[in-house]
């Protein structure tokens, strides 16, 4: 799948890996496709989703991948009687669609359906709070089970199996601090073999005991966490990947009869002259006595003396920092900044207490938290007061645009790329598809109408005058997510206040950068900045980047 100009209208297609001929299997106009199943059994037929007919509803398809047609399977109508919004479908092992998931426009209740394979009837499987998480994993190889995530009963996700007949419920995975982070099943029975779960670092449970001595031996021959993405028709040979700080994938083929391990490559092997710095990963307590997970890389050979330090935050905010290989934490590290990532609250994969505290806090106790690290690394007597800087994309721009408004004599600069300046427009401009779920949203930023008052108070936008530090600002041009509206209006209003503010807009690029050249043109671009407002640092000075799109404004 791929999109053009990272507006994410992907297509789908296929690839000749003997010709190399590429054919589009979706060529639509501003139509978002992707797929949602494959079958083994079915090597030639995949399932594909696409809101050809409705911006907002994605209709279900089967494909043909030698001749390209397209069957449509479900049409989405985009509403039930009841007057709930269709999210989307759910098939199962031989691709029937089975499930069906709704949710209430009004109060974000989310409602699962389930039906036998070709029935015209769909029943109740599950309803819950936009507060809670019911996540269906798959059926079982005869149809007659769903395994499933859920949090009804816990504060972390819980691996379930429900039988379909009897409606008898067996609990198979927990971790108390951690949400399921992945599940593997096995290929031929379809019964989970091993569960993910990641705090700090990344811990598996073994439910299928004739591979807990492979997991054994994979878990010493290398530090890092690891993960099985393939695997042939015996079972006898895996392809096994390891995550480091140090490199985001090693790649090594796994005999498990000879329990050997040849090496296949390194996913950027130009890494292998270089020796990166390691992440220590670190609990930090909040003001109120919230627990934050969070990361710190520091230079190799760092000694006594405070150390200069970015704030590096995560975009979402529903997501997380992981332990493992992160390009710009590195390159910062490289050129002697300390980096601190935090998963402040809202962040997943903690729990929905972790997630839920972030409800309407953007701006509040979202931001405290990120202040509340800052003060603690400088507590520690690592991260000097007067070079500390800000940095973050999508929501870590707006927490960036926030933090450099709101504890303005915090930061000496700001890095904001992809991040909206204005709640209000940035809520009023959304992808269609994202409409569906207005009600989540407006549990997790805040109602449009009743708390409106309060989103405009939390905006950047509106407290201009309060930023006192140099500030680079960074939009895709066709960045569907954050508009470029979102950082233009924030650039004009600095300037109008005689704030020092670098803009740069990049073309052909969306929520990110697909493109290389723009990737190193960016990184050249921070490090310029930091060069020229941070004191005391090592930084290479800005060369043009061939190819690169930006456009300096």
């Amino acid at each position: 799948m791929q999109d053009l100009a990272g507006e994410e209208n992907t297509h789908v297609y296929r690839l000749n890996v003997e010709t190399e001929e590429v054919t589009d299997l979706t060529p639509f106009d501003e139509v978002k496709a992707y797929v949602s199943a494959t079958d083994r059994d079915q090597p030639n037929r995949i399932i594909v989703e696409m809101n050809r007919n409705n911006p907002m509803f994605f209709d279900v398809y089967s494909c043909d991948l030698e001749t390209g047609e397209l069957t449509l399977l479900q049409e989405n109508p985009g509403m039930t009687e009841d007057g709930c919004m269709i999210l989307g479908y759910m098939t199962d092992e031989e691709m029937n669609i089975r499930g069906m998931a709704t949710i209430d426009p009004e109060v974000g209740t989310i409602v699962f359906y389930l039906k036998d394979a070709g029935a015209e009837e769909w029943e109740e499987f599950v309803s819950f709070s936009a507060l809670d998480t019911v996540s269906p994993q798959r059926f079982s190889e005869d149809g007659r089970g769903l395994y499933y995530q859920s949090n009804l009963e816990s504060n972390t996700t819980k691996l379930l199996y429900q039988d379909l007949d009897t409606g008898e419920v067996t609990e198979i995975a927990h971790d108390s601090l951690a949400d399921i982070g992945g599940v593997s099943f096995d290929p031929f029975t379809g019964e989970p073999r091993s569960v993910s779960f990641h705090y700090l670092r990344r811990d598996v449970q073994i439910l299928d005991p004739s591979i807990r001595e492979d997991y054994d031996f994979l878990g010493e021959f290398n530090p890092g966490d690891f993960g099985i993405t393939s695997r042939d028709n015996a079972d006898s040979t895996w392809i096994v990947v390891y995550f480091t700080p140090q490199s985001p994938a090693i790649y090594y083929l796994y005999n498990r009869t000879t329990r050997s391990m040849d090496y296949l490559f390194n996913a950027i092997p130009a890494l292998d002259d270089y020796q990166l710095a390691e992440v220590e990963p670190l609990l930090i307590p909040a003001r109120d006595g919230f627990i934050l997970p969070s990361y710190l890389t520091v230079p190799i050979n760092a000694g006594e003396e405070l150390l200069p330090m970015v704030l590096y935050v995560h975009g979402g905010p529903w997501a997380r920092d992981y332990f493992g290989y992160d390009p710009f934490a590195q390159l910062l590290a490289d050129r002697g900044f300390a980096v601190l990532q935090v998963n402040f609250r809202a962040s997943s994969g903690f729990g929905k207490e972790h997630l839920n505290a972030g409800n309407k806090e953007w701006g509040g106790l979202m931001q405290d938290d990120l202040t509340d690290a800052v003060n603690w690394a400088i507590d520690q007597g690592f991260a000097d007061p007067d070079r500390i800087v800000i940095m973050g994309g999508s929501y870590g721009g707006y927490a960036t645009l926030a933090g450099v408004t709101f504890t303005p004599d915090l930061y000496c600069a700001g890095v904001d790329f992809f991040g909206p300046s204005n709640l209000i427009t940035f809520r009023e401009t959304v992808p269609p598809y994202w409409k569906p779920m207005g009600a989540i949203m407006d549990i997790r930023v805040g109602d449009m109408d009743e708390d409106s008052l309060m989103l405009e108070e939390r905006s950047p936008l509106n407290h201009v005058e309060d930023i006192r530090v140099p500030m680079l600002i960074v939009q895709g041009v066709n960045d569907p997510r954050v508009v470029q509206a979102e950082s233009d209006q924030m650039v004009a209003a600095l300037r109008e206040n005689g704030n020092e503010v670098y803009y740069v807009l990049y073309e052909n690029e969306g929520h990110g950068f697909a493109i290389e050249a723009n990737r190193l043109e960016f990184a050249g671009r921070v490090e310029e900045f930091l060069y020229n407002h941070v004191p005391g640092v090592e930084c290479q000075m800005f060369e043009e980047i061939p190819n690169s799109t930006a456009i300096v404004r």
